[in-house]
């Protein structure tokens, strides 16, 4: 006879053992890793945070319980079934888009509730911003290379130019 258990446990690994009329095998699973997404926003991040802080305490009616712009971060909790109540984060800092524009890394992270729930924000929280803001700003034009000088260029002499040699087919 085997029986499994499942036990809530700091790693997940399994356990075998036999006695000598039956053997025994428990499932040690860890309780899940905190559910994470992050995207790059191209608006600057003082655009992006006070839009972030409106849609978590207006829109999602959700508690913020701390929060440090310098450092980048709010804290917030949010209702679960029943009287539960779950925590999460969002963690902010500039960077630049791949056009060169002034941006935002996002990243919101939940320890519980629906796994699409950090997808979820994150569209909610670009919507707005979206909404509030506009489309991003123009990426910056590429840098312009000066043109050759003047002096640089051959003197033309008007005469034909020569014809590079015939070639058999």
């Amino acid at each position: 006879m085997i029986a499994l258990t499942l036990v809530a446990g700091p790693a997940i690994e399994t356990r075998a053992s036999q006695t000598s009329d039956e053997a025994t095998a428990a499932v040690v699973a860890r309780p899940l890793a905190l559910l994470e997404n992050r995207r790059v926003l191209s608006y600057p991040i003082d655009q992006v945070w006070p839009t972030a802080i409106r849609y978590l305490r207006i829109d999602r009616g959700f508690s913020i319980t701390d929060r440090d712009q310098e450092a980048g971060y709010i804290l917030f909790e949010f209702p679960l079934d029943g009287n539960r109540i779950g925590s999460g984060s969002i963690e902010m800092f500039p960077t630049e888009d791949p056009a060169g524009r002034a941006s935002v890394s996002i990243g919101v992270n939940t320890g519980a509730g629906p796994v699409h729930l950090p997808n979820a924000m994150l569209d909610g929280i670009t919507a707005k911003v979206r909404a509030e803001r506009g489309q991003p700003a123009p990426p910056p034009p590429p840098p312009q290379e000066d043109p050759p000088a003047e002096e640089d260029k051959p003197e033309d002499d008007h005469s034909v130019p020569l014809l590079p040699p015939a070639q058999d087919p």
